[in-house]
């Protein structure tokens, strides 16, 4: 929901920014404009919204996203190679709220030189479109402004052997007044790093019971499990950009356990909260307030 970058006498301004705007509400991409802050078909970085929408009172958008497999949502550190997730981005604010959200994104492997579109992004919501950029690139962004703060849509992982897929993600806070002023863009990007996992059939891991509280935190979490096998597990604090916060090994007896989350030492945001044994894990999704 971005405008270009064009020279026009000033009497002119206020209506080609109209115009701009209105013409990128139904999403950037669409009409030729790529503002997710990834690296570029040509060299380079795109550019933010926030180069066009950045005078508002909104304050910075904040993305979450969240990734279902088989109705099972999480904060996702690796991908299943060919499994196909439900997508949800929700964009919030840090102020106050605005009159509609927008946001553009797209998957890519950036060990290539140009960083290259992976997986296939399909069935978006009535909110979200995906939208052709050149060299096969996929942009998945609002279809219009939305008054709701989400969006989804479907992205199948792809085969094995692509490796680590980088996800870029900003959002944009809006007035719906003519033109891009007063309003809020993401300055940067979102990233999250999400690592090839093992092929599906492959791993087959058993569910591990837990209790995630107090979730929300204001410091300190606890995990409390009971594992289905004893036995030598790794226990992980996980940024959504796939960065491990912390990490330990525990030893594992039957019975029920309580296991103390680190939170305290981390920023207010989202995270993932992994339990991994040889057999068994859980990913659990953890607010820090």
């Amino acid at each position: 929901m971005c405008s270009s970058n064009l020279r026009f006498p000033a009497v002119l301004l206020p209506f080609v920014a109209a115009l701009l705007f209105l013409s990128n509400s139904g999403g950037p991409a669409a009409n030729g404009n790529f503002y997710t802050g990834a690296p570029s078909t040509g060299g380079g970085t795109e550019p933010t919204c926030s180069v066009c929408h950045n005078s508002g009172s909104f304050g910075t958008p904040s993305i979450n996203v969240s990734f279902a497999l088989d109705g099972t949502s999480a904060d996702l550190t690796e991908y299943t190679p060919g499994a196909t997730y439900r997508v949800t981005v929700a964009i919030g604010y840090g102020n106050i709220a605005p009159a509609a959200y927008g946001f553009s994104s797209q998957f890519l492997n950036t060990a290539t030189s140009p960083a290259t579109p992976v997986g296939t992004p399909a069935n978006p919501d009535g909110a979200t479109r995906i939208s052709n950029g050149s060299a096969n690139r996929k942009y998945i962004e609002q279809s219009s402004p939305n008054q709701d703060s989400t969006f989804s849509f479907d992205w199948t992982a792809p085969e094995a052997g692509e490796g680590t897929v980088s996800y870029y993600v900003v959002g944009n806070l809006v007035n719906r007044a003519s033109g891009t002023g007063g309003d809020n863009g993401s300055t940067s990007p979102t990233i999250i790093n999400l690592a090839e996992g093992a092929p599906s059939g492959t791993r087959n891991f058993a569910a591990i019971p837990h209790t995630l509280f107090p979730n929300p935190t204001n410091g300190a979490a606890n995990l409390r499990v009971t594992p289905t096998t004893p036995g030598r597990y790794t226990l992980s604090l996980i940024s959504l950009d796939g960065r491990i916060l912390s990490s330990q090994i525990v030893n594992l007896t039957a019975g029920s356990v309580t296991l103390p989350i680190p939170s305290q030492k981390v920023k207010p945001g989202v995270y993932a909260v992994q339990l991994m044994g040889a057999n068994s894990r859980l990913v659990s999704r953890l607010v820090v307030q």
